[in-house]
């Protein structure tokens, strides 16, 4: 029996909510629970950062549900190709590993779920002939109508999937379990991005979205996520971190400043401490700043060559962009 633990994406989550509890459930509603909020971010952080999703997402299925729909949702709030293909893609190679161990009538159900009309149908063709000049059988038990195989194919890379390289028959495309797996793995991929376009999202999702910005900047800079390394700044930083805090720091420095902890990776209360503190404004004010920072999704201070030519250089520390000095100096640190 399938479960939804497994392959939450086989139902909706206004679908979930009515089974389970009789009423719709909304993703504003379900960002009031701190744990589904953090079981969330952790999902997105592994989705993004290492392109993977953890096998085990909460102790219920509520909670692998629920955040799966948060994550989705996020993503969707922040309009990123980018990391919908990176979840969507996680999501596909976790549910790969439970596909693995799936019996045969778990397979066609879930193909069925995915909307793939799988059907059993033993057949067995010559494949190749060993030394001995005895014919090698491959035994083929399910087929695909050819068309619903291209829609599913036609997304994917390996060459496997080529019709030419697929057993045709009167419009069936055959297969081996082998290949059933994979091109549900395929299939799953597509459902998620599917899924994301029918999607609702309210206003509320989009202070999460900033999440997903701030996972792309780790994935983009190759950067640890946890908290930010003061001791492994470059120069540049330093002096604007101490200039801001003593009050005494320009506009083109301050932006700057944060342009590089966005870049590497700040999360948004870290930030709005920062603001609240340096500036002396109060937290609601600062965590609205931090919000708008956060979600402009290109920004990068200069290269280490512009910052030299403004004047805003204190110490040639040999470098070429202040973020890879500082992904250096944490190597360099974790090396000690």
């Amino acid at each position: 029996m399938l479960t939804y633990s497994k392959y939450p994406f086989i139902i909706s989550l206004e679908e979930y909510g009515k089974i389970n509890y009789g009423y719709r459930i909304d993703i504003g509603s379900l960002l009031e629970n701190e744990k589904l909020v953090k079981l969330s971010k952790k999902r997105l952080e592994e989705a993004i950062t290492k392109k993977i999703s953890p096998i085990k997402n909460g102790d219920t299925t509520d909670e692998e549900v629920y955040s799966f729909y948060i994550s989705l949702a996020a993503i969707k709030a922040s309009n990123s190709l980018i990391a919908l293909d990176l979840f969507a893609k996680a999501e596909a190679n976790r549910a790969s590993y439970f596909i693995e161990y799936e019996d045969e009538e778990n397979l066609v159900s879930l193909s069925k779920a995915m909307g793939l009309k799988i059907e059993k149908e033993l057949i067995k063709i010559p494949w190749i002939i060993n030394s001995n000049g005895k014919v090698i059988y491959r035994t083929l038990p399910y087929y695909l109508k050819m068309e619903d195989y291209l829609r599913i194919a036609v997304n994917a890379q390996e060459n496997d999937f080529r019709l030419v390289n697929s057993f045709l028959l009167n419009g069936k495309v055959y297969l081996d379990v082998k290949i059933l797996k994979r091109l549900l793995e395929v299939g799953i991929v597509i459902k998620i991005k599917n899924i994301s376009k029918d999607l609702e999202v309210n206003d509320l999702i989009l202070d999460f979205s900033n999440e997903v910005f701030r996972y792309l900047k780790l994935a983009e800079n190759k950067l640890p996520a946890g908290k930010i390394n003061y001791n492994a700044f470059p120069p540049c930083m330093t002096s604007f971190k101490e200039l801001l805090e003593k009050g005494k720091i320009d506009e083109e420095k301050f932006y700057q400043y944060v342009a590089f902890l966005i870049s590497i990776g700040i999360d948004e209360e870290e930030l709005s401490d920062i603001l609240a503190n340096a500036l002396g404004i109060s937290p609601n004010l600062s965590k609205r700043i931090a919000k708008a920072f956060l979600s402009i999704g290109d920004l990068s201070p200069y290269r280490c060559d512009v910052m030299k030519k403004k004047g805003l250089c204190p110490k040639d520390c040999g470098g070429k962009h202040p973020v890879l000095v500082y992904k250096k100096n944490l190597q360099s640190m974790s090396s000690k």
